[in-house]
Parts: C-alpha cells; sequence; structure tokens
C-alpha cells in the first residue's frame, strides 16, 4: 500500500481529499456576507495545517522512531508539504475575495503575517521542483527551506497563542498544542543527534 501511496500519487490524493474537506463546508456559509468567507478563511487553516504538521515532524519522527512508516514519511514529506501549499492557496482565495467584497484593501497584523508565511511557502514551493531550484545552490536550497518551516511554525504558532484569551473549549486549543508538540519534537530529535550518546550514559550513571 505504501508503494502507491508515495510520490505525486500521494500529492493528487491529499489534495483532493484536502479540497473536498474544505469545500465540504461551502453549502452552510455564505460567500456574500463577512462572516461566510471568515468562516472559510479559517476552515481552510485549519484543514491545512496537519499537513504542515506532518511535513515539518517527518524528519523528527525518523530520527526519534526510525522504521518503516518514518521512512515512508520522510520520503514523501515534499508532496505532503505540498498538499499544504494547496490548502493555503485556498486560504488566500478566500481572503483575496473578503477584500474584493470589501471593495477595499484592510491590513493588520494576522494579515501582514500571513503574507509573510505566504513569501516563504510560494518559495518553498516553487524551489520544490529541479528544474526551478537550480538557481539555487543545495546549502542555499537547505537554509530556504529549513528557514521557512521554522517561520511558518513560528507564525502559525503566534498566530494561535494570540487567540488563547478568547479560546473556548478543547478544539480552540488543539491548534496551539498539536503546534507546540511539533516543536518539542524537534528539540527532541536535535538533541538525540547532537549530544553525544557517551554523556547521555554518564548522565544516567551518575543518576543511579
Amino acid at each position: 500500500m505504501r508503494r502507491l501511496l508515495q510520490s505525486w500519487r500521494l500529492f493528487f490524493l491529499l489534495a483532493a481529499l484536502l479540497s473536498v474537506a474544505i469545500a465540504a463546508k461551502l453549502p452552510s456559509v455564505d460567500l456574500h456576507a463577512r462572516q461566510g468567507l471568515l468562516t472559510m478563511i479559517e476552515r481552510a487553516v485549519r484543514c491545512a495545517l496537519p499537513f504542515f504538521l506532518v511535513a515539518f515532524s517527518a524528519s523528527s519522527l525518523a530520527v526519534l522512531f526510525p522504521g518503516p512508516f518514518t521512512r515512508w514519511l520522510l520520503a514523501n514529506r515534499r508532496y505532503i508539504g505540498l498538499t499544504f501549499a494547496v490548502g493555503m492557496l485556498w486560504h488566500f482565495s478566500f481572503i483575496a475575495l473578503l477584500q474584493y467584497r470589501e471593495h477595499a484593501i484592510t491590513f493588520s497584523l494576522v494579515i501582514a503575517l500571513d503574507l509573510i508565511g505566504a513569501t516563504f511557502l510560494v518559495a518553498m514551493t516553487v524551489t520544490s521542483f529541479p528544474r526551478l531550484s537550480r538557481w539555487l545552490s543545495r546549502a542555499g536550497w537547505r537554509r530556504l527551506h529549513k528557514t521557512g518551516v521554522y517561520v511558518i511554525w513560528g507564525l502559525a504558532t503566534y498566530i494561535y497563542l494570540q487567540r488563547l484569551p478568547q479560546a473556548h473549549g478543547i478544539r480552540a486549543y488543539l491548534p496551539i498544542a498539536v503546534l507546540l508538540a511539533a516543536g518539542l519534537l524537534r528539540a527532541a530529535a536535535w538533541a538525540q543527534q547532537r549530544l553525544p550518546r557517551r554523556s547521555i550514559a554518564g548522565i544516567a550513571a551518575k543518576e543511579r
């Protein structure tokens, strides 16, 4: 099954499922009303976020829990990340429609942060294709993508932290909890790769 669900086949399947999940809300909202568009803007982010978190955590999971499944995740991280880009395309499309409906371009801190994230996302998406990434060195490509994922993770974490005072119910706290968990997972993987095993063994011996 994993052999079938990989590469572009996986991307097209995930992108289709994500689009269906977002579009399923359309019959129950009024896109001519501000609140309806705000609902769709939020829904697109919520549906896209899990794909970003999987792509963000794939390398850490492969370090901490090596095995066939985490190797599969790591091998297909690119396509999972591109699925997140599809979700954000929906998100920014609804934002653009909102601006059009209101006949004015409005700016806020959230929109400014969205634009910063979008800039990195576009750069990462474009350079995910070999023919379009030739102008970057391998080191430059790695710096761009590593910086990009941390910027997007940091922006999403900040935005959801700002919403905590108005949060009600477990569902409202779930995004920030998962984002913070993903950050801790990254830190744990970094520590396991950087800390010498002999030092860890020595610490354990002293604790005994």
